[in-house]
């Protein structure tokens, strides 16, 4: 009887889900993203390095934030609102860019997290037509990551790491799992008090 239930479950989530969001690639929504100009509803697109990097570049703001997320980490759950409030504080300064490895069935999870918080920016699934459909999300996020920041070590970034992208396309910080937020917010005003 428990695995009916379940199974009734699993098909209305898919079904509803199915009905009112379609992932699509970055790439057919280059102009939208970057000019900001998309629905007030949560935007998920499929990415891969040349679409975050052509939005990263087209980025107008100083600092570009490239934010491991995952909507089933508790970690990133709990870090996410609070470094959105320290942005919302900054906005002059940074832009967000959430990326996260799961694979598309996970799509419904980000959804509903990002309703639940309100949030309505681009967050990005990486592309596993390109980075792989199997193995460890952290694989398909440390090939995206490798392509833009040679000096990180993914090896210890997972969910709730970030690294910063200046105005000259240099990596100035990048975080992992081993820092407390408060270090990483410290190495973010580092930045702010720079200018």
């Amino acid at each position: 009887m428990k695995k009916t239930i379940l199974f009734i479950c699993s098909l209305l989530t898919s079904f509803s889900f199915c009905q009112d969001f379609k992932l699509v690639k970055a790439s057919d929504h280059i102009e939208a993203i970057a000019n900001h100009k998309l629905e007030n509803k949560p935007n998920i697109f499929i990415t891969d390095f040349n679409d975050l990097d052509t939005l990263i570049k087209r980025s107008k703001k100083k600092y570009k934030i490239v934010y491991y997320f995952s909507s089933g980490c508790p970690a990133s759950v709990e870090a996410f609102p609070l470094l959105l409030k320290f942005l919302n504080e900054n906005d002059i300064f940074f832009e967000l860019f959430p990326i996260g490895g799961h694979k598309y069935k996970r799509v419904p999870d980000y959804l509903n997290y990002l309703k639940k918080i309100n949030y309505f920016n681009p967050v990005y699934i990486v592309d596993t037509e390109k980075y792989g459909k199997y193995g460890n999300r952290f694989n398909r996020l440390a090939k995206v990551t490798k392509q833009i920041c040679n000096e990180c070590n993914t090896n210890k970034m997972g969910a709730s790491s970030f690294f910063v992208v200046d105005e000259n396309n240099m990596v100035v910080i990048h975080t992992n799992y081993y820092m407390t937020w408060d270090e990483k917010f410290s190495k973010l005003k580092q930045l702010i008090n720079r200018n």
